[in-house]
């Protein structure tokens, strides 16, 4: 029961950092766009972030379900 809690706990956490990247791409690519002035294909850089955007929701749903795991879990013990 404890290595699942532990496993449980480390998926948390990289599932947290992944998210954490997200945000900070995400950060980068808005702070790029505002440098640029309007110089850049502005289609681009939203089809970019949009992306990025699925990847840190798919990244959620996956946090979201890991903490509904642990959640069960504990009310089981």
């Amino acid at each position: 029961m404890q290595d699942v809690v532990e496993t449980y706990q480390q998926e948390e956490i990289h599932l947290l950092g992944m998210i954490q990247v997200c945000e900070t791409c995400r950060d980068i690519i808005l702070n790029f766009v505002r440098q640029q002035n309007g110089k850049i294909n502005c289609i681009v850089m939203e089809d970019l972030l949009i992306s990025l955007f699925k990847v840190e929701m798919e990244q959620r749903e996956n946090l979201l379900h890991m903490q509904l795991a642990k959640a069960r879990l504990s009310s089981a013990t």
